[in-house]
């Protein structure tokens, strides 16, 4: 899925990989338009667990929830609670459901979520998906990834290095629907500025490809042209897990995203491949 506007131009591509018999990743992307042409962008990944049915069903519960919440509730200088209170329901109708479906039981799911209004963007976070920016060919992890072994590289126990083939590397200590509560990271909002370009990703793509890859293709190529240069990669290299990306560039003639009031319009493409 790729689309351009007047304050973005953005493609998100998910795909089954090389070894899964299905794709238990969604991905979100949201226009909310305003009162007096005001708009605001969200955009999300989640890479859903529990097996082929509780995996699905989670991560698609993720982005529902998350584009419900959001376009639902009048935005002034709360956004990173709206985006929390998003991931809490969430967690709750998540963890509803796998208590009372048997086969359900057990299901959860990573959320990466970004929010551009007002000239910032705001990121809420659980799990191993990953938010990056990238910025005159620097490339920044946004957010941490809650694993064992980013757990380990904390305490000194591992280097990063060793973390990237460390047995634990894909074992989450958090995420959303397991436990009748979820911890929700909030990033310090961000000042964007024209040429920011914003990856967002699940582990199918970043346990095969270096940040330092991802900074460099986003940088030479346009977001559409990115995600099918990443997704061949991490298939190319084992492609072991689905693979999620999407590539947000902030084009060089717009407008900070404005201030978004109330009665937003949601102009909603939501994608499961």
């Amino acid at each position: 899925m790729k689309e351009k506007n007047k304050d973005f131009e953005i493609c998100s591509l998910s795909d089954i990989g090389k070894k899964r018999k299905n794709n238990e990743d969604s991905f979100l992307y949201t226009q909310i338009e305003g009162e007096n042409g005001s708009q605001a962008y969200l955009l999300a990944v989640a890479d859903g667990m529990g097996g082929h049915l509780g995996g699905e069903v989670a991560s698609r519960c993720v982005v529902e929830t998350l584009r419900e919440y959001v376009t639902s509730n009048p935005m002034g200088d709360n956004i990173p609670l709206i985006l929390k209170g998003a991931i809490t329901d969430a967690n709750r109708s998540i963890h509803d459901m796998s208590c009372q479906t048997p086969e359900l039981r057990g299901m959860g799911s990573t959320c990466t979520a970004v929010l551009c209004a007002h000239g910032r963007a705001y990121v809420a976070h659980v799990g191993d998906s990953r938010a990056y920016l990238v910025r005159k060919c620097d490339v920044r992890r946004i957010t941490k990834d809650h694993t064992v072994a980013e757990r380990m590289v904390e305490s000194g126990i591992i280097t990063a290095e060793e973390a990237k083939v460390c047995p634990e590397r894909n074992a989450l200590l958090r995420a959303v629907g397991p436990n009748n509560e979820v911890e929700v990271d909030l990033i310090p909002p961000i000042d964007i500025t024209p040429g920011d370009v914003f990856v967002l990703c699940s582990d199918g793509l970043t346990e095969f490809v270096r940040e330092d890859e991802i900074g460099n293709i986003v940088t030479l190529y346009p977001p559409s042209k990115a995600c099918d240069v990443l997704v061949n990669i991490a298939n190319n290299r084992g492609g072991t897990d689905n693979i999620t990306v999407q590539v947000a560039r902030i084009l060089a003639n717009s407008k900070k995203p404005s201030q978004i009031l109330s009665g937003v319009k949601s102009l909603f493409t939501l994608a499961k491949w």
